[in-house]
Parts: structure tokens; C-alpha cells; sequence
């Protein structure tokens, strides 16, 4: 892959990762403050907005490890992982300033990052796996070309 290319599916993960994450928080913000009318305040700060870009770059650079084919499956899984824990707890913890007092907190804000992380990716297993088995069936079916012509 060109640098061209990796650059270009990078910021396009990214910009994808960030609107969807913008969005969440946007209507979060919205049912936690009971805006009437939600598209009349701003649910996250300029600051804010930049953590979550930062994130989405990380985790989009990360999403680019699980394309390494050289690795085993579940050593790539591990790491992405890792990667986005280290990302969520760099950005959103420490430059996000959250509160986080004692071990507690933090085991706690592991965990639920550890379940997300679950979800997600049970989600998006089987979403894939779900949209590429009607290809898998039609390479089982087909039958190997054989020259009439000989």
C-alpha cells in the first residue's frame, strides 16, 4: 500500500470515527441537559472536539493494525486493544482532565471501556461476517472454467 493510500483510508476512517462519536455525545449531552430543541446548543467544547479528533486518529491508525496479515488474528486483536485503551486513557482521562480519584475509578473506567470495546467488536465480527457470506457461498458454488475448445 502507497503512503498515498494509507494516508487518504487513514483521515477517511478518522473523519467517519469522529462524526459518529461528535454525534453520540451531541445527543448525550442533549438527554442529560433536556434540550427542547437539540440542535440549539452546542453539546461539546472546541477543546473537546479536538480530544475527539485526536481519538479518532488513533483509533483510526489503530484500526490499520488489524490489516497486518503477518500477524496471528488474535495477536492483532490484542493489540488494537491495547492501542485503544492506551488512546482512550491518554486522551480522554489525561487530556481530558476527567476525574479519576484512586483505583478504583480507574479499574471501573477500564472496565466499561473493556466491555465497549466487547460490544463493538462482537458487533462489527458479526456484521461482516454476516455481509460477506453470500460472496463465500458464490466462491464454494462456482465451478472451475473448463475449456470446450480443446
Amino acid at each position: 500500500m502507497s503512503v498515498k493510500t494509507f494516508i487518504r483510508k487513514t483521515l477517511t476512517s478518522s473523519c467517519v470515527v469522529c462524526t459518529v462519536i461528535s454525534v453520540v455525545f451531541y445527543f448525550i449531552a442533549a438527554i442529560v441537559n433536556e434540550v427542547e430543541e437539540l440542535f440549539n446548543e452546542t453539546a461539546v467544547t472546541f477543546r473537546q472536539f479536538l480530544l475527539i479528533l485526536l481519538f479518532s486518529v488513533l483509533v483510526a491508525l489503530a484500526n490499520r493494525l488489524l490489516a497486518v496479515k503477518r500477524l496471528h488474528v488474535a495477536l492483532r486483536i490484542l493489540i488494537h486493544y491495547a492501542t485503544l485503551l492506551a488512546a482512550f486513557l491518554v486522551v480522554f482521562i489525561w487530556a481530558g482532565k476527567l476525574k479519576i480519584s484512586g483505583p478504583a475509578s480507574f479499574f471501573l473506567a477500564v472496565m466499561i471501556f473493556s466491555v465497549l470495546y466487547l460490544v463493538f467488536f462482537l458487533v462489527s465480527y458479526f456484521t461482516l461476517r454476516f455481509l460477506n457470506a453470500p460472496e463465500e457461498k458464490k466462491k464454494n458454488e462456482s465451478t472451475e472454467y473448463r475449456s470446450r475448445f480443446h
